[in-house]
C-alpha cells in the first residue's frame, strides 16, 4: 500500500466537512482585489494559522495563482511539534485532506533526499504538523493537477542554504511553485506587532535573510536564497494579523502573503 498521511488538523484549524470547507475557501478567495504582478510566480510566503484567522491573507497568495498550471508544488515549513536534527522530506504516497488526496511526486522528493545526508525520511515529523496540511485545502480549489513534495525542518540555521541550492539545481525549466509556510510575530500587542511585521517584511522585500521576526525562519530563509539566486522580484499581496481578522488587540499573531516572481 501506499503512504497515506492523513488529516490531523481538519476540524480545528479549517472545517473537516468538505462543503463548509469548500465554501469558506470560496468566499475568501472572493474577497481579493489583487494587485498588478508583471512576471511569472515560482515562490509564495504564506502564513499557516486557522483558517479564521489566516485564511483572508492567505487568499491573496492562492487567488495569484488560480488557475496557473504548476506541475510541482514544494512546500517547506518549521516543526511546531517535534525537534530533530536534520530536514525531513515526505518521500512518496498521498496527502488526504476534506477535499480528496494529492500525490507525493516520489521522484523529485528522492532526488532532494538524496542531495545531502541532513536530508531524511522521518514520517513523525509530519504526521501533527499543521504548516504543510493547511496549505493543501487552498492548493486543492485553485490548481488543477499537481503533485507536492512536503519538506519540514526539525532543527534551526542549520540546513535552508543547502535545501535552496538542492531545489534550485531540480526546478529548471519545469513548472514548481515553492511555499514557504510562516506566520509573523506572535503573541504581541496590535502596534507593536504591526511595526515589527512591517520590519520583517521590508526584509523579505529586499530578500535579506536577517531579522526576519517568523515562527519558520528556515522556510522563509530557503525561499528568500532562491529568490536572490534568481534575480527575483516580491510583491506584498497583504499584511494583517489575528487582531485584524478574528481576535482580540491585546496578543496578536501576524500573517504576510508575499509573491515571488521573475
Amino acid at each position: 500500500m501506499k503512504k497515506l498521511r492523513l488529516p490531523a488538523v481538519a476540524g480545528q484549524f479549517y472545517p473537516e466537512d468538505k462543503k463548509e470547507l469548500e465554501v469558506m475557501i470560496e468566499q475568501f478567495l472572493t474577497q481579493v482585489e489583487l494587485p498588478k504582478i508583471e512576471g511569472e510566480i515560482f515562490g509564495l510566503l504564506l502564513p499557516h494559522a486557522g483558517y479564521i484567522f489566516s485564511g483572508p491573507v492567505a487568499a491573496y497568495g492562492f487567488k495569484t495563482i488560480l488557475g496557473k498550471d504548476f506541475d510541482n508544488v514544494i512546500i517547506i515549513g518549521d516543526s511546531h511539534y517535534e525537534r530533530f536534527d536534520g530536514v525531513s522530506i515526505w518521500p512518496e504516497g498521498a496527502w488526504e485532506t476534506p477535499l480528496g488526496k494529492v500525490e507525493v511526486n516520489q521522484e523529485l522528493a528522492a532526488k532532494i533526499l538524496s542531495s545531502s545526508d541532513r536530508f531524511l525520511v522521518r514520517d513523525s515529523a509530519h504526521l501533527f504538523e499543521h504548516s504543510i496540511e493547511v496549505q493543501l485545502p487552498f492548493l486543492q480549489k485553485v490548481l488543477k493537477s499537481f503533485k507536492i513534495v512536503p519538506i519540514i525542518f526539525g532543527s534551526e540555521d542549520e540546513d535552508w542554504k543547502a535545501l535552496a541550492k538542492t531545489i534550485l539545481g531540480n526546478i529548471k525549466n519545469k513548472k514548481v511553485l515553492i511555499i514557504a509556510s510562516s506566520d509573523l510575530s506572535h503573541y504581541l500587542p496590535y502596534q507593536e506587532a504591526k511595526a515589527i511585521d512591517k520590519r520583517t517584511l521590508d526584509s523579505i522585500s529586499d530578500l535579506k535573510t536577517e531579522n526576519l521576526e517568523v515562527c519558520a525562519k528556515d522556510s522563509v530563509k530557503t525561499l528568500l536564497e532562491i529568490a536572490k539566486n534568481l534575480k527575483a522580484k516580491t510583491k506584498l499581496l497583504k499584511y494583517a494579523n489575528s487582531g485584524d481578522t478574528a481576535g482580540d488587540k491585546l496578543q496578536v499573531v501576524g500573517y504576510g502573503a508575499v509573491a515571488f516572481y521573475c
